[in-house]
């Protein structure tokens, strides 16, 4: 400290290297240069954890304001905040693989609330259970209780768990990046259920088996009985065979509805055909089709023994 006769006010002896009353603006801090010895502006080697993601004006994803600022030091361009979201949903880096791993953990998180908050170990089948815990997840998401997940749950949830640096390339902004069925940045519990991959498929028990005849010559369409929320692709077989993969000129649209199309029938296409939802091969609809000869006017009919399944649920 000194004194100052003049004033009579003691005043700060500040040192010379001194970064006490060095401003260095966002995205930067004060350093003391090795060879100088002198107060120094540099970019800021760290931010403080905190999550709050924006977009900024680079078209990158930053997981809060600090971070912004920090790049545009270090990358020496202006980079200002953009008030969107479109920077979540960019980019190519959460693989599958990593993808399906964030997934199995967000279920893991899940079952071991479930099993602390309800003191009770899973019971009944692990389908059902599995279930349980999607119903669960999304009940805890969906915050306002309006049927719907958006964007600023999905960071509340985040900012909640502690999971913005946790889930390697993946973030909960995938979800909506890849399973957003209809795209309208919102995810209902039914596209919950196809995310987490528990689909309930349902098939009538008079309808397991359908009989259908045609005459040579006509064209004639099966069609699949098997429904279910965001079902996925029905694949037909005959013969094990799997006739979606084919580029058949007599079968050649599979329609929207999962519908097998014959354009021209002839005796060979007669036989068992069945159905089933892609990945789903278990609930399946066995079609016999018949077809009647012209000439003689005759139906000519094959019949196979056939293995019913049981109208289950599964996922």
């Amino acid at each position: 400290m000194i004194f100052s006769l003049s004033s009579g006010f003691l005043i700060q002896d500040v040192p010379l290297g001194s970064c006490e009353n060095k401003y260095c603006g966002l995205g930067r801090h004060c350093v003391i240069g090795r060879e100088t010895g002198q107060a120094e502006c540099a970019c800021m080697d760290l931010c403080k954890r905190h999550y709050k993601p924006v977009c900024g004006s680079d078209g990158e994803f930053y997981e809060n304001h600090c971070e912004v600022h920090r790049a545009a030091c270090l990358k020496k361009q202006k980079i200002t905040i953009v008030h969107n979201e479109d920077c979540f949903f960019k980019g190519n880096n959460c693989k599958t693989t990593e993808y399906n791993k964030m997934k199995s953990m967000l279920l893991d998180l899940q079952n071991q609330k479930y099993i602390t908050q309800e003191n009770e170990n899973p019971n009944g089948d692990d389908l059902s259970w599995k279930k349980l815990l999607v119903d669960q997840m999304f009940k805890y998401f969906d915050a306002d209780s309006n049927g719907l997940v958006d964007i600023n749950e999905l960071t509340q949830v985040i900012k909640q768990e502690e999971l913005g640096k946790d889930l390697s390339d993946c973030t909960l902004y995938d979800l909506l990046k890849y399973d957003d069925f209809n795209s309208d940045k919102h995810l209902a519990l039914e596209e919950f259920y196809r995310t987490f991959q528990v689909i309930q498929l349902s098939l009538p028990e008079d309808q397991k088996l359908s009989i259908t005849a045609a005459t040579v010559g006509q064209s004639a369409v099966l069609s699949c009985a098997i429904q279910g929320a965001l079902r996925p692709p029905i694949i037909w077989k005959r013969n094990n065979i799997i006739l979606n993969n084919l580029d058949l000129e007599d079968i050649n649209d599979f329609g929207d509805d999962g519908s097998l199309y014959i354009t021209k029938v002839t005796t060979t296409h007669m036989g068992n055909y069945t159905c089933y939802a892609d990945g789903y091969e278990q609930v399946f609809q066995t079609h016999i089709f018949q077809v009647n000869g012209k000439k003689y006017g005759v139906a000519i009919i094959v019949l196979c023994f056939t293995i019913y399944s049981k109208n289950i649920t599964v996922d």
